[in-house]
């Protein structure tokens, strides 16, 4: 595995396990649904959502369906949990499995205001990556200021975390 291999391995792995933490901390929530700023938390995570879910059609080479980076009915919060914990998975196989001349191809991505642009794959991992990640910096603002609890899940948590799963 290249070097460059190991760092995507690593960011993939990371989301996966702070967006663990996130649906972890929201789910300790007493009645969510109702506490004040839950609607813009639920629409950030499923913009975050349908983005991933749209380079993950790029990567896989198939259509996306999406016709706008959010979707027109908000699923529930078990809902994105599920779907967030599936596309992780995919996201963390996918980057171990790819070899380094698939990460290093560059491929068409049509987003969803028509605009076409040229990334390889690589590149489109690293989207779907520092989106995310400033998404949940957004959702962690809403938390603060709601009085939600908030969570630890920075680069530093996780990997004491992987260093005491050892």
């Amino acid at each position: 595995m290249s070097h460059q291999d190991e760092t995507l391995n690593l960011l993939v792995t990371h989301t996966a396990w702070a967006n663990r933490q996130l649906f972890s901390a929201l789910r300790a929530v007493d009645s969510f649904e109702s506490q004040k700023g839950a609607d813009l938390i639920v629409r950030a995570l499923d913009h975050i959502h349908v983005v991933r879910a749209i380079f993950q059609a790029h990567l896989r080479g198939v259509s996306h369906g999406f016709q706008a980076p959010q979707r027109a009915v908000l699923p529930s919060l078990d809902e994105l949990d599920r779907e967030f914990d599936t596309i992780d998975r995919w996201y963390v196989d996918t980057v171990a499995s790819l070899p380094a001349q698939e990460l290093a191809r560059p491929r068409e991505v049509r987003f969803t205001d028509g605009k076409v642009v040229t990334m390889t794959a690589a590149t489109m991992i690293l989207h779907v990556v520092t989106h995310t990640v400033h998404h949940r910096g957004n959702i962690d603002v809403v938390m603060l200021q709601t009085g939600m609890p908030r969570r630890r899940d920075g680069f530093p948590e996780f990997v004491v975390s992987r260093a005491s799963a050892t």
